[in-house]
């Protein structure tokens, strides 16, 4: 077990930006018991287990946490976790700005891969050194935790529903065109009610939210680079227009294009250890 530590991150302003709350390495016994629904902190908790037993309990389900397992859990929210026998862990305090990524959020899972694991070791050994860390060193922190996370949780999706990932593949292949559940009725030979069922059971999104949000990820590059008009970009995406792009683009970031577009030197590659002696 590595040694007990915890930090936590206070900043006046942060942009919108999703960021780490706080970090550490954390131990819990037959007393340590945390109820969401109780909590008055405002974040998102990323709790890996590199030893012993915990349980993971929602409203329906109750969950055991061994060694690989882990959990996102929304505070306040309607979870509770609680250890049992030496239970030994990671954990990564995020600001609300995650859900839009991961929703539901309460979730667990079993069996994270190596690569995973590894990751969340060494950011918070990275981490660790640092007395203090610059809002945009955090924030890029966070925004390469959030990619380990998000392509674990697609990894175990894909293995479980391949006809899922297919479907998805068809959507990121055309996503400039003007499609909709009735191409992918017709390509895969599925009825639209099957379709967004198996799509949400694999990613837990329909396939034309999973789309809006595929489009708009792909115009942050473009956003950035500010050598098209707003108009433009939504083409190029595959939206039918700037008004419709603006209105999807605030729903998911919270922000409009332009906005974006104003605010891009916040987004500067500056290392998470900028700050190192």
């Amino acid at each position: 077990m590595q040694n007990y530590f915890s930090h936590n991150y206070y900043y006046l302003e942060h942009y919108s930006l999703p960021y780490l709350k706080g970090i550490g390495y954390g131990h819990g016994s037959k007393n340590y018991y945390w109820d969401s629904r109780k909590r008055k902190d405002n974040l998102i908790v990323l709790q890996y287990t590199l030893a012993g037993t915990g349980v993971f309990e929602t409203s329906d389900q109750k969950i055991q946490q061994h060694a690989g397992s882990f959990f996102l859990a929304e505070v306040p929210g309607d979870c509770r976790y609680y250890g049992q026998e030496d239970w030994q862990f990671l954990f990564f305090e995020f600001s609300k700005e995650i859900i839009p990524w991961f929703y539901p959020v309460d979730q667990s899972h079993h069996k994270g891969s190596e690569c995973f694991q590894q990751h969340m070791l060494t950011l918070v050994e990275e981490l660790r050194k640092l007395p203090e860390l610059d809002f945009f060193a955090n924030t890029q922190a966070a925004y390469q935790l959030i990619v380990a996370l998000k392509k674990e949780l697609l990894t175990k999706k894909t293995e479980e529903y391949p006809l899922a990932e297919k479907i998805k593949t068809y959507l990121e292949q055309h996503y400039q065109e003007s499609i909709g559940l009735t191409d992918i009725e017709e390509v895969f030979q599925l009825s639209k009610y099957k379709s967004i069922r198996l799509f949400e059971q694999a990613f837990d999104s329909s396939p034309m939210a999973y789309l809006k949000r595929y489009r708009v990820v792909l115009s942050l590059p473009l956003l950035i680079e500010g050598q098209r008009t707003v108009d433009e970009i939504a083409q190029q995406v595959g939206f039918s227009n700037g008004n419709y792009f603006a209105k999807v683009f605030k729903m998911e970031l919270g922000m409009t294009p332009s906005d974006y577009q104003k605010n891009k030197q916040l987004f500067t590659d500056a290392p998470i250890n900028q700050n190192e002696e």
